[in-house]
Order: C-alpha cells, then structure tokens, then sequence
C-alpha cells in the first residue's frame, strides 16, 4: 500500500473554463461539486432577496409611525394625506392603501372628481354599504334570470298545448257536427256556444277555462302564474342610484340579446348629473341624520310619468298613492283626462269649476322676476311643472318633511336641466309662528311613504305602520327668513310673492296670521286650501287663529270657491278673478285690493260681478251651520292642542 499525505498533491487546474478560481480558492466550497455549489448559490440570492425586502418594510413602518417631516428612511413627502398612520403601518402603496381603506380616486370619463367630491363618494360607498348592495343586486339578477328563463319555458309549453288543444278540437267538432245534422228533430243547438263567445263555437269558453287552470293557485300543470308578476324586472332604488353616482356599484348585463340590460333613466353618466347627485348627498348628510338617509333611499324607484305632456321619470316610494293623486291633479283635464280638484275629487261640474289651476296662472304673475312661493311641495311634482310651463319663473319649494326634501332634490337633478334647476329653491323647514320675532321653534310630524303628500302633526296613532311611516322632529322657521335665504341674488330686492301655494296639512294656521298686513295685501294670488275640517278637535289651533286665517285667505277666490270655511264670512268681499293679460292695463278694484291687470282678450264684466264670498260659494254654504258646530270652528278656546310635541291623536276626534 502507498501512503499518499496532502502535501504530495497537487491541485490541477483545468484551463478553457473547467474551473473557478474564487470559489477554489474559497475553504470548504472548494470541494463542493458544481451541483452543491448552484444550490449554494441560489440560496445566497434568496437570502439577500429576503433581507432587501424586510429591509424596506421596517423603513416603511418607521416612516409611517413617524410624525416629523424627516421620519423614517426614504420618507416619501408626496403621500397622500387622506392615508392614517394605522393604514400606513401595513406598508402598502399609497394606491394598494387608498383600496383596502375603502378609497379610491374617481374619474368620470374625461373628469376626475376634486378632493371634495371624491371624499363625497367614498362617504356614500361607506354609508350606504354599496359592496353589500352589489352582492344583493346580483343575487336579485340571478333570480330574475331564473323567473325569465321559468316564464319563457311556461310560455313555449303553453303554445304547444295551445296547438294540441286547436288538433283536438278542429277533430271532434268535425265528428260531433255531423252527428247532429243526423238527427231528426234536433233541436237547434249550437255545439258549445255560449252568450259573450265572440266566435260562437265555444272556442272562448274553453280558452277561458284553460286559462284558469294555468293561472291558478299554484299554476296547474304550467309551472304558476306569479311568473307574469314583476318578477322579471331588477328593481333599482334611490339607494342604487348613489352608489352608481359614486362608482360604487356596476349594474349586471343581460344574458340574452332578446332582454334588455337593467338601467336607471337618470343620466348619471352625466358628469354635471353626478356632481350635483354628489352635491346633494353632502348637503343630505349636513341636515338629515344617517337612518332616515338609508331608509328613504331604499323605498324610492323611478316611474315613467308625464306632466302636462313633458316625459318624465319621477322617483317616489311604490303604492304612494299621495304622489299618485298628485299627477291627477297636474294632469288635470290635459287631452280629455279628468278634471280635479283634490287627489281623488274629480270636479263637479258647474260647482267647483273656473278655479285657478298651476297650468292656467295668470301670465303677469310668472316668468322672469316673478316669485312663485310653493309651501308643502312634497315630491317637488308642481315646481317641476312650473319649471316647465313657466321658464325663468323663480320658484322656492318649501318642505318640512326631510325624506320629501331629499326625493324632490333627487327629482329636480333626474329631470330638469341645469338652467331651470337654477330658478328653483328647495328648502328644508317647516314655517312656524312669528312669536317675539323668534325663528327657531320645532314641531313633531309623521311622513308615510304610502301617502308622502301628508306630512303633519295631527296623524291617528292606530295608523302609524311602525315598518314604514317615520315620526320627524321639523325644524320651524319664518317664511321672512326662508326667503331671505332661498332668493337669489339676481332678484330684484324686495320682490312680492306672485303666487303662493298653501298644501300644507295646517300649516296655514301657522303662517297666514304670522304675515303683516302689507305682506299679506302684496300676494297677487293664492291656491290651496284650508283644513280646519280635517283636523281632530284635540289637535285643532284656536277658533281665534283659525279666524283670522280664514278672514285672509277667503278674500281670494280659490278658497272662496272650494273651502267651506269661508262661509263664515258671507259679505266678506273677494278679490276679483285675474284673467291671463295679453297687454297690459290695469283697472281699479272695487273691493280695496289694489289694482288688478287685465288684457284686452279680458271680458272685464266678470271682473266684479262677483265681489263676495256668498256671491262666489253659491251652494256650498248651504248647512254651513251644522258644520261649523260638528267641526268646533267656534269654540276652541287655545294652541295647547295645536303645540304638543306629539304627531299623534290617540283617538280619532274628528
């Protein structure tokens, strides 16, 4: 055996790339094999990969925890501001942040939204949990889709029973003829006929029959009826509509060429319609609390109505018959409709006829410089009409009740353009009293998404739906200080109403003795009516209040016409009927109210001709008397009914 020691060896190099002369140089990876040394390699990288990154993560959250300018390595002076501390510590990109802190920047085509608005946005995702509304949303499409798919394959069997049925039929009848043409003295006898069978072979009959079977309780053999319900529509509320205008939500696509996709009339892709959507929703959240914000957008859908001919898409809760009765009256006698006078009063001829109607004003008193006055404007349906028949006419929409404040603002921003939006003034308040010149008082009111035309005080408790109606706490205020704030600057200083609507539920008993003389004299016309007799007694205002309002508004003619309160005051004389003036002049009124302009198309004979209430009431005065005592028009002694905080009667004292 040769002993061989390690000084005897010599390491052989091998030359044209058979060796590394740093790593053989290197104790211990020298008698590594090329294999072991990669691994060795690719170990080294990982680690140094691993080092780098945990390297920059600590700097990340030291500069992130750091208040000063100067905090942390790499300290990035460009982040953006609306990026906490806590979200900083994750040591993400400001952009990966700004989406896991539910932000994010909002661009509208070629539009980006400015800071104010795009913090609007994300407030809306937030408040109105608009990822969870996408989940529900799709989940509603999904079932849409299946009640289509159920409704159509319902439809295609019923056409081939149809068919099989009219192969039977066509087959026996043919044989079932001949049998009774056989018969001697046969009686005449049609086969199946029947009384009402507009084919008089029976086919109606038994089309009428098969029908039932298929649209009955449970839908027989057809699968069920409730397919041909509203169940193949996605329903989008006002809720869907600011998620949409605050990128929040994607509406889902069809399936088929055939259906169309679900979509909101409302043009929010709009940039302007977005941003005054936007707009609305900071001034929404500055004076309605949160709950009744989400509880009012979900019960709000879009309806295909019309106003005197002008295509509209109206928002409103579904089944609000108030808001219903509201376009009858608009709609009023326009291409052969009814005329009416209240929601659901069709005019009688001859009695409550030749009123004042929104679609008949007097010109002189609308168009540029001239102040319409709406207070109780609900929905905002007879501002929106004004704008509409009346360019440039300045309109101040009253409201006391906030979620009618919120859908009349969502109505105005759906379907008025920019320009006359700009004539027109919602306000949210309720008009109080003048008492020792205070302009801050509150009132207890309940608005009824079945009925959202009647917010106010006075509401049987038996009929509150815990579910649905919502009790509100209305801020009252002058209606001196609500027009100071609602006019606009171009108005010219000291402009009168023109026209003032009182649908208020009682307000009136509020506002008319509150106005000075002068004020009161300078209103040219005005519409609405009076309430006493709706009104429980233990929620009536004092006789002397009601007196007093009375005495005012039935000196003007629709109120002398319509409310029966005015036939306590049979001589009190009437201002005269203005007739739309096509030149001006001006005549002089015999009952002291000043001048009165008429035109030359004016029959001025019918401008005094009747001069009192018992000229202009006629008829309906008659059993005046047993009225007033049923309703307590004389013998209310005070307001303590009138003021309680409650929006209840506990029992109905009508």
């Amino acid at each position: 055996m040769v002993a061989i020691s390690q000084s005897s060896v010599r390491r052989v190099v091998r030359r044209g790339g058979g060796g590394n002369n740093v790593l053989d140089n290197i104790p211990y990876i020298s008698d590594l094999s090329s294999n072991d040394r990669l691994l060795l390699l690719f170990g080294a990288v990982l680690c140094g990969t691993v080092t780098f990154a945990s390297f920059f993560l600590i700097s990340g959250i030291l500069t992130g925890g750091s208040t000063s300018s100067s905090g942390g390595f790499f300290a990035d002076t460009t982040t953006d501001p609306r990026l906490s501390p806590e979200l900083r510590k994750m040591g993400l990109s400001d952009q990966a942040l700004l989406r896991r802190g539910g932000g994010k920047r909002i661009v509208v085509g070629p539009h980006k939204l400015d800071s104010e608005e795009n913090a609007v946005a994300l407030d809306i995702m937030h408040v109105l949990d608009c990822d969870g509304l996408q989940d529900e949303m799709e989940r509603e499409w999904n079932t849409v889709l299946d009640a289509k798919r159920l409704a159509k394959e319902d439809s295609e069997r019923w056409q081939k029973e149809e068919e099989q049925w009219n192969n039977n039929y066509n087959a026996n009848g043919r044989r079932l003829q001949m049998e009774l043409d056989s018969a001697e003295g046969a009686v005449e006898f049609d086969m199946i006929g029947r009384e009402g069978d507009s084919n008089g072979d029976g086919r109606d009959f038994m089309m009428d029959e098969m029908m039932d079977d298929f649209m009955g309780a449970g839908g027989g053999d057809f699968g069920g009826g409730d397919y041909f319900d509203n169940n193949t529509q996605l329903t989008l509320t006002a809720r869907h509509l600011f998620c949409l205008a605050a990128e929040g939500i994607t509406l889902p696509k069809s399936t088929t060429e055939e259906d169309s996709d679900p979509s909101i009339h409302c043009d929010i892709d709009n940039f302007e319609t977005r941003e005054s959507l936007l707009n609305l929703w900071s001034s929404a959240r500055a004076q309605v609390s949160e709950d009744i914000i989400k509880k009012t957008l979900g019960l709000v859908i879009e309806h295909k109505e019309t106003l005197r001919g002008h295509g509209v898409h109206l928002w409103y809760p579904k089944y609000d018959e108030g808001s219903e009765g509201m376009l009858r009256v608009l709609n009023s006698a326009f291409e052969g409709s009814l005329t009416y006078n209240f929601d659901s009063e069709p005019a009688e001829e001859g009695v409550h006829d030749d009123l004042y109607r929104f679609w008949n004003i007097p010109s002189q008193l609308v168009g540029e410089n001239k102040l319409f006055v709406d207070v109780g404007s609900a929905l905002g349906f007879t501002a929106m009409l004004m704008a509409f028949e009346y360019p440039r006419t300045t309109v101040v929409s009253i409201e006391p009740a906030s979620p009618s404040w919120l859908i009349q603002n969502i109505n105005f921003r759906c379907n008025l353009s920019e320009e006359q939006r700009s004539y027109v003034h919602p306000i949210l308040a309720g008009v109080g009293t003048k008492h020792h010149d205070d302009n801050d008082s509150m009132m207890k009111m309940v608005w009824k998404p079945s009925m959202t035309t009647s917010t106010r005080n006075w509401n049987i408790e038996k009929d509150f739906d815990f579910g649905k109606d919502i009790e509100l706490t209305v801020h009252l205020r002058t209606l001196r200080a609500i027009l100071a704030e609602a006019t606009p600057e171009d108005l010219p200083l000291g402009t009168p109403i023109s026209v003032l609507n009182l649908d208020c539920e009682g307000c009136e008993y509020n506002l008319i003795p509150s106005m000075h003389e002068a004020s009161f004299k300078s209103i040219r016309l005005i519409l609405g009516r009076t309430n006493w007799g709706f009104i429980p007694v233990s929620k009536k205002p004092s006789s002397e209040r009601a007196e007093n309002t009375h005495k005012r508004l039935c000196t003007h003619y629709n109120f002398a016409k319509r409310c029966k309160e005015c036939c306590d005051f049979p001589t009190l004389p009437v201002r005269p009927r203005l007739q739309s003036a096509t030149v001006e002049d001006t005549v002089e009124d015999e009952t002291g109210f000043g001048e009165v302009e008429v035109g030359d198309e004016t029959d001025n004979s019918s401008i005094t001709s009747e001069s009192t209430v018992a000229d202009i009431a006629g008829s309906m005065c008659d059993g005046f008397d047993v009225w007033a005592e049923e309703n307590h028009l004389h013998d209310v002694p005070d307001d303590y009914g009138w003021n309680e905080m409650s929006a209840y009667v506990k029992v109905d004292s009508r």
